[in-house]
């Protein structure tokens, strides 16, 4: 679709002018769902739903629809829906961008991407739950690695349980030593 017929069709349905949805649209990087939701939050679109007739002899004429009940009915509905899967969509991305990295020594043992590690952890999270605990025991590290979970902030949590790890093993190590 041509920018120019983007930004008519959103000025045809959000009730605007022609200028306000091709402004919309250039700070929404020509999405159109985006240019819609900023419109709406601007509470710049018109008050009622929007309804396009096309009956016999209409040209496609786009007239408001008094909102009797107080609820926006189907287009809220479908309007939230989208922004929902759009929430979900960017959701499945990060868990695809991101890995879960198991180190030993400093050496990579395993990268698996953080879908994987969600879908085993809903599996069977008892049995992961015991396998990571016992990898913390066998000088196992673990840590996200990719744009959003590889802060430094999410790996010194992770580092910090590893430490912890290391020194109640060494407690037992120590205990052990002491009674011998």
């Amino acid at each position: 679709m041509e920018r120019y017929e983007m930004a008519e069709l959103l000025s045809k349905k959000a009730g605007v002018s022609l200028e306000e949805a091709r402004q919309a649209l250039e700070e929404n990087n020509w999405d159109l769902l985006d240019a819609m939701i900023a419109l709406e939050r601007a509470h710049k679109t018109a008050g009622a739903a929007v309804h396009t007739e096309t009956g016999p002899g209409d040209s496609g004429t786009v007239r408001p629809v008094k909102n009797v009940s107080g609820h926006q009915g189907p287009r809220f509905f479908s309007n939230g829906f989208a922004v929902l899967w759009e929430y979900i969509k960017k959701l499945f991305r990060i868990t695809l961008d991101n890995d879960f990295v198991v180190l030993r020594h400093g050496k990579p043992l395993l990268s698996i991407p953080v879908l994987v590690l969600i879908v085993l952890l809903l599996a069977s999270f008892g049995l992961m739950l015991v396998v990571l605990v016992a990898g913390l025991f066998c000088s196992c590290r673990y840590r996200f690695e990719g744009r959003q979970l590889g802060r430094d902030s999410i790996n010194d949590a992770m580092g910090k349980m590893s430490d912890l790890a290391d020194d109640i093993k060494e407690s037992f190590q120590d205990r052990g030593d002491g009674q011998a």
